[in-house]
């Protein structure tokens, strides 16, 4: 069972939710902002932070997304080092801002540590400081809590850069790409399982550390139709565009469908015209973006069944 999907549709239901189908929700201007009616959300009235407005008078429009990284969940402590999982989480958290073509600016970050020596609290601080140092990002609050599991809670907040890049407009023709080389996360995760352990190799590499995409989406993102983030594999993402443009999907290699189940490869998944497809091809040189072909929009066609990643 789809817990996430669950849970998304009865929020949906109760009518406070706004924005959710992408992988980032776009505000344009605080009177946008959603104003929840029941008293038991009183507190979040506006979003009225007077750091939260101040962020919001410096720029017009703003994605923010949220992500959640936990010990026993999406990774165990012993397969990484501690730099590496926080190096990871600020990653994944990345991804959802830069696959919509934002730059990402500020963040928000709510850790649970369990108990830890100082030089490894101050391993996990300097490894997030270090990712949002490369990225530009200026952290403005958050929240520190013990307990038993280690665990990231990560708002990230960014501008974009001209034209967004979202899940709706795929059209039936459109062809459907995957950056990278989808697969490596699923062989690493196996191997753990299996009691094996991360070799610093490059088979083990992008479940280590994920490759974002940031300058290829800046490239594409004036003519790709539709872009999201790979976090729960390309099957589950083309379940979920399928859903959002009514469409199907034909050419889906048989060969690749299990490395189509992989998910935590934070790859770009998108579709274009197929006039567009040299314009595309050029790009990938250009920026040395390796790309698979994945599938072609449909009226008809079959999706093999995706599996829930988490």
């Amino acid at each position: 069972m789809n817990y996430e999907a669950l849970f998304i549709e009865a929020l949906r239901k109760s009518g406070v939710l706004l924005g959710v189908g992408d992988d980032a929700v776009l505000l344009q201007d605080s009177s946008h902002l959603p104003r929840i009616q029941s008293p038991k959300y009183k507190h979040l009235q506006g979003f009225s932070s007077k750091e939260f407005a101040r962020v919001l008078d410096r720029h017009r429009e703003l994605l923010i997304a949220t992500d959640g990284f936990c010990e026993h969940i999406h990774f165990k402590r012993e397969w990484l080092r501690l730099d590496e999982i926080a190096h990871k989480a600020m990653l994944v958290n990345l991804s959802d801002i830069l696959a919509m073509n934002a730059t990402p600016k500020y963040a928000l970050l709510s850790i649970t540590l369990p108990a830890l020596h100082p030089k490894e609290i101050t391993q996990i601080a300097l490894a997030l400081a270090k990712v949002a140092k490369k990225y530009g990002i200026k952290l403005i609050g958050g929240d520190t809590m013990k307990g038993q599991n280690l665990a990231f809670h990560i708002t990230m907040l960014g501008v974009p850069n001209g034209r967004i890049l979202k899940r709706k407009g795929l059209r039936a023709g459109d062809l459907v790409y995957c950056t990278g080389r989808v697969g490596q996360s699923l062989y690493a995760l196996s191997c753990l399982l299996k009691g094996g352990e991360i070799a610093r190799s490059k088979r083990f590499a992008r479940f280590i550390s994920p490759c974002l995409r940031g300058e290829f989406i800046r490239h594409i993102a004036s003519f790709a139709r539709v872009g999201l983030d790979v976090s729960d594999g390309v099957l589950a993402e083309l379940h979920t565009l399928s859903a959002l443009n009514h469409l199907r999907f034909s050419h889906i290699a048989k060969s690749r469908i299990p490395a189509y189940r992989s998910g935590e490869e934070y790859e770009l998944l998108f579709a274009i015209a197929a006039r567009d497809k040299h314009r595309l091809l050029r790009l990938a040189k250009k920026t040395r973006t390796p790309l698979e072909f994945v599938a072609k929009a449909s009226r008809t066609g079959k999706l093999p069944r995706a599996r829930i990643w988490h």
